[in-house]
Protein backbone atom coordinates (compact mmCIF):
# COMPACT_ATOMS: atom_id res chain seq x y z
CA UNK A 1 0.00 0.00 0.00
CA UNK A 2 1.52 3.31 -1.08
CA UNK A 3 1.92 6.38 1.11
CA UNK A 4 -0.57 8.19 -1.12
CA UNK A 5 -3.18 5.49 -0.56
CA UNK A 6 -2.66 5.67 3.21
CA UNK A 7 -2.95 9.46 3.19
CA UNK A 8 -6.05 9.32 1.01
CA UNK A 9 -7.70 6.77 3.30
CA UNK A 10 -6.89 8.92 6.35
CA UNK A 11 -8.25 12.12 4.77
CA UNK A 12 -11.38 10.27 3.65
CA UNK A 13 -11.90 9.14 7.25
CA UNK A 14 -11.51 12.67 8.63
CA UNK A 15 -13.92 14.01 6.00
CA UNK A 16 -16.44 11.33 6.91
CA UNK A 17 -16.52 12.45 10.55
CA UNK A 18 -16.76 16.10 9.62
CA UNK A 19 -19.43 15.64 6.92
CA UNK A 20 -22.77 17.46 7.16
CA UNK A 21 -24.53 14.14 7.79
CA UNK A 22 -22.42 13.25 10.82
CA UNK A 23 -21.57 16.65 12.30
CA UNK A 24 -25.05 17.41 13.74
CA UNK A 25 -25.11 14.21 15.80
CA UNK A 26 -21.57 14.53 17.16
CA UNK A 27 -22.59 16.56 20.25
CA UNK A 28 -25.13 13.92 21.26
CA UNK A 29 -22.88 10.93 20.70
CA UNK A 30 -19.78 12.53 22.19
CA UNK A 31 -21.71 14.04 25.08
CA UNK A 32 -23.11 10.63 26.00
CA UNK A 33 -19.72 8.96 25.67
CA UNK A 34 -17.92 11.67 27.64
CA UNK A 35 -20.46 11.83 30.44
CA UNK A 36 -20.66 8.09 31.09
CA UNK A 37 -17.01 7.15 31.54
CA UNK A 38 -13.66 8.89 31.75
CA UNK A 39 -12.39 7.06 28.68
CA UNK A 40 -15.74 7.04 26.88
CA UNK A 41 -14.49 9.06 23.87
CA UNK A 42 -11.46 6.76 23.54
CA UNK A 43 -13.65 3.65 23.54
CA UNK A 44 -16.04 5.29 21.06
CA UNK A 45 -13.17 6.15 18.70
CA UNK A 46 -11.65 2.66 18.96
CA UNK A 47 -15.02 1.02 18.31
CA UNK A 48 -15.55 3.22 15.29
CA UNK A 49 -12.15 2.36 13.82
CA UNK A 50 -12.65 -1.37 14.42
CA UNK A 51 -16.12 -1.29 12.90
CA UNK A 52 -14.77 0.31 9.73
CA UNK A 53 -12.18 -2.46 9.44
CA UNK A 54 -14.85 -5.13 9.86
CA UNK A 55 -17.24 -3.47 7.40
CA UNK A 56 -14.40 -3.03 4.89
CA UNK A 57 -13.42 -6.69 5.15
CA UNK A 58 -17.03 -7.81 4.86
CA UNK A 59 -17.73 -5.61 1.83
CA UNK A 60 -14.46 -6.64 0.16
CA UNK A 61 -15.17 -10.34 0.75
CA UNK A 62 -18.72 -10.12 -0.57
CA UNK A 63 -17.56 -8.00 -3.50
CA UNK A 64 -14.90 -10.52 -4.44
CA UNK A 65 -17.27 -13.44 -4.16
CA UNK A 66 -19.96 -11.96 -6.40
CA UNK A 67 -17.72 -9.85 -8.61
CA UNK A 68 -18.82 -6.39 -7.47
CA UNK A 69 -16.83 -3.31 -6.71
CA UNK A 70 -17.09 -2.21 -3.11
CA UNK A 71 -18.64 1.18 -3.80
CA UNK A 72 -22.18 -0.02 -3.13
CA UNK A 73 -24.57 2.39 -1.47
CA UNK A 74 -22.03 3.73 1.00
CA UNK A 75 -21.20 7.37 1.49
CA UNK A 76 -18.76 8.88 -0.97
CA UNK A 77 -15.73 8.92 1.31
CA UNK A 78 -16.37 5.46 2.76
CA UNK A 79 -17.13 4.18 -0.73
CA UNK A 80 -13.87 5.64 -2.01
CA UNK A 81 -11.92 4.10 0.87
CA UNK A 82 -13.59 0.74 0.28
CA UNK A 83 -12.82 0.94 -3.42
CA UNK A 84 -9.24 1.90 -2.63
CA UNK A 85 -8.99 -1.01 -0.20
CA UNK A 86 -10.45 -3.44 -2.72
CA UNK A 87 -7.77 -2.57 -5.25
CA UNK A 88 -5.26 -4.40 -3.05
CA UNK A 89 -6.97 -7.71 -3.82
CA UNK A 90 -5.89 -9.18 -0.49
CA UNK A 91 -7.67 -8.95 2.83
CA UNK A 92 -4.69 -7.78 4.95
CA UNK A 93 -4.28 -4.77 2.66
CA UNK A 94 -8.03 -4.09 2.83
CA UNK A 95 -7.86 -4.28 6.63
CA UNK A 96 -4.89 -1.90 6.74
CA UNK A 97 -6.56 0.59 4.42
CA UNK A 98 -9.81 0.52 6.35
CA UNK A 99 -7.94 0.79 9.66
CA UNK A 100 -6.28 3.99 8.43
CA UNK A 101 -9.70 5.22 7.28
CA UNK A 102 -11.15 4.34 10.68
CA UNK A 103 -8.35 6.13 12.51
CA UNK A 104 -8.98 9.17 10.35
CA UNK A 105 -12.70 9.02 11.16
CA UNK A 106 -12.04 8.43 14.87
CA UNK A 107 -9.41 11.12 15.41
CA UNK A 108 -11.75 14.14 15.19
CA UNK A 109 -14.21 12.33 17.47
CA UNK A 110 -11.49 11.59 19.97
CA UNK A 111 -10.18 15.16 20.02
CA UNK A 112 -13.63 16.73 20.28
CA UNK A 113 -14.73 14.14 22.83
CA UNK A 114 -11.78 14.64 25.15
CA UNK A 115 -12.04 18.42 24.96
CA UNK A 116 -15.79 18.35 25.53
CA UNK A 117 -15.37 16.07 28.56
CA UNK A 118 -13.18 18.65 30.24
CA UNK A 119 -15.69 21.40 29.44
CA UNK A 120 -18.59 19.25 30.66
CA UNK A 121 -16.86 18.63 33.98
CA UNK A 122 -16.35 22.37 34.50
CA UNK A 123 -19.94 23.28 33.62
CA UNK A 124 -21.64 20.33 35.30
CA UNK A 125 -22.76 22.09 38.50
CA UNK A 126 -24.09 25.07 36.58
CA UNK A 127 -25.93 22.81 34.16
CA UNK A 128 -27.50 20.78 36.96
CA UNK A 129 -28.85 23.90 38.62
CA UNK A 130 -30.75 24.99 35.52
CA UNK A 131 -31.60 21.55 34.13
CA UNK A 132 -35.08 21.39 35.68
CA UNK A 133 -36.08 24.70 34.12
CA UNK A 134 -34.64 23.65 30.76
CA UNK A 135 -36.50 20.31 30.86
CA UNK A 136 -39.79 22.08 31.59
CA UNK A 137 -39.18 24.61 28.81
CA UNK A 138 -38.31 21.88 26.33
CA UNK A 139 -41.44 19.94 27.32
CA UNK A 140 -43.60 22.99 26.67
CA UNK A 141 -41.79 23.55 23.36
CA UNK A 142 -42.45 19.95 22.27
CA UNK A 143 -46.15 20.29 23.14
CA UNK A 144 -46.33 23.54 21.15
CA UNK A 145 -44.59 21.96 18.15
CA UNK A 146 -46.97 18.99 18.30
CA UNK A 147 -49.98 21.32 18.33
CA UNK A 148 -48.42 23.30 15.48
CA UNK A 149 -48.07 20.13 13.38
CA UNK A 150 -51.54 18.82 14.27
CA UNK A 151 -53.08 22.14 13.23
CA UNK A 152 -51.30 21.94 9.85
CA UNK A 153 -49.28 25.12 10.29
CA UNK A 154 -46.07 23.26 9.44
CA UNK A 155 -47.24 22.85 5.84
CA UNK A 156 -47.89 26.58 5.59
CA UNK A 157 -44.42 27.39 6.93
CA UNK A 158 -42.87 24.85 4.55
CA UNK A 159 -44.69 26.43 1.60
CA UNK A 160 -43.52 29.92 2.57
CA UNK A 161 -39.92 28.73 2.96
CA UNK A 162 -39.92 26.85 -0.37
CA UNK A 163 -41.35 29.89 -2.16
CA UNK A 164 -38.77 32.16 -0.53
CA UNK A 165 -35.78 29.92 -1.29
CA UNK A 166 -33.77 30.35 -4.48
CA UNK A 167 -34.63 27.98 -7.33
CA UNK A 168 -31.14 26.42 -7.37
CA UNK A 169 -31.59 25.37 -3.73
CA UNK A 170 -34.99 23.82 -4.43
CA UNK A 171 -33.56 21.98 -7.44
CA UNK A 172 -30.60 20.74 -5.41
CA UNK A 173 -32.70 19.43 -2.53
CA UNK A 174 -35.40 17.79 -4.66
CA UNK A 175 -33.29 16.33 -7.44
CA UNK A 176 -32.63 12.94 -5.85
Amino acid sequence: MSVGSVALAFVAGVLTSLSPCVLPILPLVLGAAASERKYGPVVLAAGLAISFVLVGLFVATIGYSIGLTTELFLGPTLGAASLLAAQGRDLPQVAASMLVFGIGAALPLLIIGLLSREALQRWRKQALSVSHAIKAALGVLLILIGAFVLAGFDKHVETVLVNASPQWLTDLTTRF
